[in-house]
């Protein structure tokens, strides 16, 4: 009996996988993307101007009137400068030197440099001022100060 019971329950499974399989599938839908859009982008930019003064007038620096004292000699031995101005020595020599004026009106008239020392004396009186190494008295030089 079992095998005329299972009959009916195996015809009805046929007949519904025949008629599930003779539908068609659904139809394919085309995929639509929408046109390409431009964007337009405006960049702002801020330019910061920075306002300069004028430059004012040169001024007589002591890198200007320097006097560099090599192998016995000052190079320049005489300068000119305007009343004001300061004039640097710098012993470029491995031995002292002794850096004495012979206008007494400065403070300190004498000036003792080791090796790689420098001095620097301002002049604001117009006038001659003589120089001279009293360690190696043919070193001599003349400061002019002119108004």
């Amino acid at each position: 009996m079992r095998s005329l019971a299972a009959l009916p329950i195996a015809a009805l499974l046929l007949l519904l996988l025949a008629t599930g399989c003779t539908e068609s599938p659904p139809a394919a839908t085309a995929v639509t993307t929408p046109p390409a859009t431009t964007v337009t982008a405006t960049v702002e930019t801020t330019i910061q101007v920075w306002t300069t003064h004028p430059t004012p007038p040169p001024t007589t620096s002591v890198s200007d009137n320097t006097i560099t004292i090599v192998k016995n000699t000052f190079r320049p031995a005489n300068m000119t400068v305007k009343a004001g101005s300061t004039v640097r020595w710098v012993n470029a020599d491995d031995h002292p030197h002794n850096i004495a004026f012979a206008n007494k009106d400065f403070s300190a008239s004498t000036y003792l440099l080791g090796a790689s020392q420098s001095f620097s004396q301002r002049f604001d009186r117009p006038g001659t001022y003589d120089y001279s190494c009293l360690i190696h008295p043919q070193m001599q030089g003349e400061i002019a100060v002119v108004a």
